[in-house]
């Protein structure tokens, strides 16, 4: 074997090393690397469990009502742990929506450690005023009380509900606060032993209606009349109004 060839393995089998040795070192980097990383992330893993939720932002909708305020909100949210790994939303959330206020409520931790809660207020659709009490009735029928900071301009309800009509009038209610026209028309509501009886926000007659009847129609007769009256400048040209026949109205 020539001293050529002998040079030429030598240097072959040196490089065969070299390439060895940068593998091993670049398979030891790589593993510092990930060894590091798992323990840093452990370690500020552990140090976000052990942070303390800083400040509550509270943020209610529609914010042109104020049936409960940011203060109050914030008192209803009871922390036991308050490190932020250890807080439960959904608890809050269900513990939030318990209050007659409040008819939803999300809350959620933000990159900054604040815990935000977003609440929506309840929808009333009429304010009742009975012998006894005086209350609100939401889209559900269901009774809320008056607040200290708010009152809601609403449809107004003279009268005492008795149980067998009072799926009835929520109907009516709820007819009247998902039309525009009604809503804007439409201030009280009147019952009485003769009958339920509307007042409206121009007009200064009584218009008496029949739960029993197609509200559909006589409401079509009102809005008919209702316009016709104030358009021709007749507000106070009857006393009484009744919607309750088929085809007509009779006005008196």
């Amino acid at each position: 074997m020539s001293l050529c060839t002998l040079c030429g393995l030598k240097q072959s089998k040196i490089e065969n090393l070299k390439s060895e040795m940068k593998n091993t070192i670049l398979i030891i980097a790589t593993l510092s690397i990930c060894l590091i990383t798992i323990v840093l992330g452990s370690y500020f893993d552990a140090l976000a469990g052990k942070e303390k939720m800083q400040t509550t932002q509270v943020h209610i909708y529609p914010m042109v009502k104020t049936f409960i305020m940011p203060d109050e909100v914030t008192k209803l949210i009871k922390i036991k742990d308050s490190t932020s790994k250890n807080i439960d939303v959904i608890d809050l959330e269900k513990s939030l929506e318990q209050n007659d206020y409040i008819r939803n409520a999300e809350v959620y931790k933000d990159l900054n450690g604040h815990l935000v809660a977003e609440v929506d207020q309840f929808h009333p659709i009429a304010r009742i005023f009975s012998p006894t009490s005086s209350y609100y009735l939401d889209e559900n029928g269901v009774r809320k009380p008056l607040s200290e900071h708010y009152t809601e301009k609403v449809v107004l309800v003279y009268g005492a509900i008795n149980s067998g009509q009072k799926n009835k009038i929520i109907n009516l209610i709820k007819k009247i606060d998902q039309d525009k026209f009604l809503n804007d028309i439409v201030s009280e509501i009147h019952i009485k032993d003769n009958g339920i009886w509307l007042r409206t926000s121009q007009l200064s007659a009584d218009i008496k209606i029949d739960l029993k009847e197609n509200l559909s129609d006589q409401f079509y007769k009102l809005k008919a009349i209702y316009t016709y009256l104030v358009k021709r400048q007749l507000k106070n040209k009857y006393r009484q109004i009744d919607l309750r026949f088929e085809n007509q109205a009779v006005c008196k």
